[in-house]
């Protein structure tokens, strides 16, 4: 849920107006409508929060307010009597929490379609007018709308010389000028798409100082563009106060856009747009000095260069660490021998056997790491009816070029088989079982102070391997909030064998029957 939506949720079952929670958080009744909306989002660490936290925590006091609540925060302690102080902290836990930030990045991300051509597609935004004579050397453009402006000549610049090229980005600046007008973030997308697609590269370097929602949300504007696999992202590792702001755009031997701001003044900065090759030479130089300084964000990985996958995905287990991996299937690391054979046997991929001797190796590898690191895997038990219709889909290792792959019946009662073995046998392995639906396309495995991999399952597949500090952290808080404090207690693990076992003698029972008959 984004802050909007609990918001809205927690007026409406407290029955509050605008003007009313203005009053008591000392805020514009219009700017609460904004957030209401969504036009809106509180910057990180804003005392207001607190003060709607508390209002909220007096207004939901009765049963019904109780359960919408716990229901929404998935919380059942809330449905206990307690103090409005606690009710308090757990509300503004929930309305700062990230999770709710990451749940909205990975449902965007394993949603995410390229646009399908039709037979009346809508014609590309047209692009602003270049003088083919004489040019100005530099031409300055003033405030947001002259940024926006500034943006748009600087690519219609680049493209218009058709020579393949390497744009070399970097902001940190405010990036409301970017996403506060639908028009021209839909034009800035479109360019750069038609960037891309003429075969330029680009090298950005991102700000991770920001909230972990701005970055999420930077990343998740950049999707379809990393997709293509044309884009390099990087960032600065060290931390800056962040007070001067800068945005560098240069299309070395082309042109350059360069502005500077002081932190939260930016709307009337001046924009300059350089056309002077000295000038161009002299930021690209500037440029490369900071990019010498950084590091990939991440490394992105599609079908096409599936063995530099592999080779980053054997050198991610191979690090010591807790692990936690989310997916809609069980993992293909608790995968039996006998079953990755089957799997290799009507595969009708020619590599199928050079994958199952990576896949090998990497059995034997988690079962070592068992004995000193705890794994835990979170998916959700399909329906009987579906794993006999054969409709399950197998969570591979590698990266599918255009197609799933399904389990047979057979195929998925020696993986559950194997699955309740483990938990019987190693204390280091653990299960937690999600609900219906809520991780459909997408694969999250992350090692607690090591990395990150982020995949999208659903076609077209991809996957991001991410190793910075803050965003490794922020995705392991996640997932161990997803799996609560129980998690590990032996009720719940005896619990989650009683409920595999259930499956397991039923779909047992099943394929018995057919047999027979």
């Amino acid at each position: 849920m984004r802050f909007a939506d609990k918001l809205e949720l927690l007026m409406n079952i407290t029955n509050t107006s605008n003007s009313r929670l203005a009053r008591h958080v000392s805020l514009d009744a219009s700017f609460v409508s904004r957030l209401r909306r969504g036009e809106r989002s509180p910057a990180h660490g804003v005392s207001y929060i607190q003060a709607m936290s508390h209002y909220f925590a007096r207004g939901c006091q009765a049963d019904y307010q109780r359960v919408a609540l716990a229901e929404a925060i998935r919380d059942p302690s809330l449905l206990k009597e307690g103090a409005p102080e606690s009710l308090a902290i757990i509300i503004e836990g929930w309305l700062r929490g990230d999770h709710d930030v990451i749940d909205e990045f990975m449902d965007e991300f394993s949603r995410f379609q390229f646009k399908k051509a039709s037979g009346k597609s809508e014609p590309p935004p047209p692009l602003p007018d270049i003088d083919n004579g004489i040019e100005a050397a530099v031409e300055l453009y003033y405030g947001t709308e002259g940024k926006r402006s500034a943006v748009l000549s600087f690519l219609a610049r680049v493209l218009q010389e058709q020579k393949p090229r390497t744009l070399l980005l970097f902001s940190d600046e405010d990036l409301a000028w970017m996403t506060d007008d639908p028009e021209f973030t839909a034009r800035w997308g479109h360019l750069m798409v038609q960037f891309l697609q003429a075969g330029h590269q680009v090298k950005i370097i991102h700000t991770i100082t920001r909230n972990l929602d701005e970055m999420l949300a930077g990343i998740k504007g950049w999707v379809p563009l990393y997709m293509t696999g044309r884009v390099e992202p990087y960032y600065y590792p060290k931390a800056r106060d962040g007070l001067f702001r800068r945005t560098l755009f240069i299309a070395p031997d082309c042109a350059a856009l360069t502005c500077s701001s002081v932190r939260g003044g930016s709307a009337q900065t001046v924009n300059l747009l350089l056309r002077e090759m000295p000038a161009v030479t002299a930021l690209t130089l500037e440029y490369n000095d900071f990019l010498a300084l950084c590091r990939p964000l991440m490394h992105i990985f599609s079908h096409y260069n599936q063995d530099d996958y592999l080779s980053t995905l054997a050198e991610f287990e191979d690090e010591a660490g807790d692990s936690i991996v989310k997916t809609g299937s069980p993992s293909s690391l608790s995968m039996p021998a006998e079953l990755l054979a089957s799997i290799a046997a009507r595969s009708e991929d020619p590599a199928a056997a050079r994958l199952i001797l990576h896949q090998q190796r990497r059995s034997t590898e988690f079962h070592h790491r068992l004995q000193e690191s705890n794994f835990t895997e979170m998916f959700c038990l399909p329906r009987l009816e579906a794993i006999l219709a054969g409709e399950v889909a197998v969570s591979l290792y590698d990266i599918p070029d255009n197609a799933e792959t399904f389990y047979t019946p057979g195929e998925f009662l020696l993986h559950l088989e194997n699955i309740i073995r483990l938990l019987k046998n190693c204390a280091n392995y653990h299960v937690h079982l999600a609900g219906a639906g809520q991780l459909a396309g997408s694969m999250l495995y992350v090692k607690e102070d090591v990395g990150v991999l982020v995949g999208k399952t659903a076609l077209p597949p991809v996957v991001f391997a991410i190793n910075e500090a803050n965003l490794t952290a922020a995705f392991w808080d996640y997932m161990q909030g997803l799996l609560g404090d129980k998690h590990r207690d032996l009720r719940s693990r005896s619990r989650t064998i009683d409920e595999l076992e259930d499956l397991a003698a039923r779909l047992k029972a099943e394929l018995a029957a057919l047999e027979l008959s």
